[in-house]
């Protein structure tokens, strides 16, 4: 049962301020999704319900009275049986600690906030979210996990570096969130403003300061291709004044130029870290989309018969059932219900028993979650697609490793 409108997260909700607001849930990352992905209630229904919320305290004294009204039509379901007996009872008591669990997400304004919430699993947890999450309630069997998922795989850590030709600040940017790392000094040179004998000292001088200059661009360089190396970061944003920028840009070599994200215009001596965000900011949303906007090209320019991409919610379901999917797309769309088979995890849209080995299904709540789900399951990846990039009117596509021919089901 769900209540709100669905989509993984809307880009256009973000909201920053000088001061990083403090948390008050669990940090967002991988660790967090595949313990949650590990709850097994035992059929008993667990409650996950998403919250955005605006900045500036005014927003506090709504919490309580829109997290009761998302939650009413589950009562409803506790109500009419969907979960019966004692499942019932613990999904009122379930909803009753949501309502509770209200007053510990104030540390999440203007941003968002998730909440699950199992007495049958134990299961008590509030994640605090880097974005603003449209608000939505779900009881399901499992965890409702889509929009983190969604979250994850769209933040990338970012190597951010700000320079001038002496001193080079490295950052990292995550989630909307700006932390400094590091600071790489290059050697002082004097720049006498003298010509000495016929100006070969000022020459020289010169001369030498961009010999420094240079070394100095290497040897950042060089230090961001270590931490890359490493798998500190997955993309980088360069800034500062544009000589410097084309500077760096000139000595990375080609293994860290394909993790360029993009670069930026600011004045590293009056730049505060506030600024330094936002242009962070910029060059992740444009390279996203383009990002979104290449792969998008591509899948439908690999679709048809016998290509390498499929299009479409029911080809998406035969290449995933055949284990083909090399690299999913997926659109905001609405939560689509759907089954698996409780035998050999077949996915469809409907019906009590599995096309491929005739045993039961059981019912998902979100089938293109379970599809994502069972794609990384089987060495996939997952892309969300923001805004209103999409693969003309499909709702999801996919690479696939081998021609799929389409099932009967």
């Amino acid at each position: 049962m769900q209540c709100g409108t669905f989509g993984p997260f809307p880009i256009a909700e973000r909201v920053g301020s000088e001061e990083t607001p403090t948390r008050g849930g669990v940090v967002l990352d991988r660790a967090t999704i595949d313990r949650l992905r590990r709850v097994d209630p035992g059929g008993d229904p667990v409650v996950s319900v998403y919250l955005g919320l605006a900045p500036g305290p005014d927003q506090l004294r709504t919490i309580p009275a829109r997290l009761k009204a998302l939650v009413a039509p589950l009562r409803d379901v506790a109500d009419g049986g969907e979960f019966g007996g004692e499942r019932a009872r613990r999904l009122r008591t379930d909803i009753d600690t949501v309502l509770e669990l209200g007053d510990t997400v104030t540390g999440d304004l203007g941003r968002g906030t998730a909440l699950f919430v199992s007495s049958g699993a134990g299961l008590r947890e509030h994640v605090s979210l880097p974005v603003g999450v449209r608000d939505r309630a779900v009881a399901d069997t499992t965890p409702y996990l889509g929009p983190l998922e969604a979250m994850l795989e769209h933040f990338r850590t970012y190597c951010a570096v700000v320079l001038d030709r002496r001193v080079a600040s490295i950052y990292r940017f995550r989630m909307d969130a700006l932390e400094s790392w590091e600071e790489i000094g290059a050697e002082e040179v004097r720049k006498d403003n003298y010509g000495g004998f016929a100006g070969y000292d000022e020459q020289r001088t010169r001369a030498r300061a961009e010999t420094v200059a240079r070394r100095f661009f290497q040897d950042v360089a060089e230090r961001l291709s270590v931490l890359h190396r490493a798998g500190e970061f997955d993309l980088l944003a360069i800034g500062g004044n544009q000589v410097n920028v084309d500077g760096l840009v000139a000595e990375v070599p080609p293994p860290l130029r394909a993790a360029l994200g993009g670069t930026f215009v600011v004045d590293p001596g009056t730049a505060t870290q506030a600024e330094i965000r936002e242009h962070c900011g910029t060059v992740a949303a444009a390279f996203d989309r383009e990002t979104d906007e290449r792969l998008v090209a591509e899948v439908l320019e690999e679709a048809g018969p016998g290509g390498r991409a499929v299009l479409g919610t029911g080809r998406v379901l035969d290449a995933v059932n055949q284990g083909a999917v090399d690299r999913l797309l997926v659109a905001e769309v609405e939560a689509e219900p759907g089954v698996r088979c409780t035998t050999c995890a077949w996915l469809a849209r409907k019906g009590s028993l599995c096309p491929a080995c005739g045993e039961a299904t059981m019912p998902v709540f979100d089938l293109t979650d379970a599809i994502a789900e069972t794609t990384r399951a089987r060495a996939g990846s997952v892309r969300y697609l923001i805004g209103d990039v999409r693969p003309d009117e499909f709702d999801l596509a996919a690479f696939v490793r081998f021609p799929v021919p389409e099932l009967r089901a």
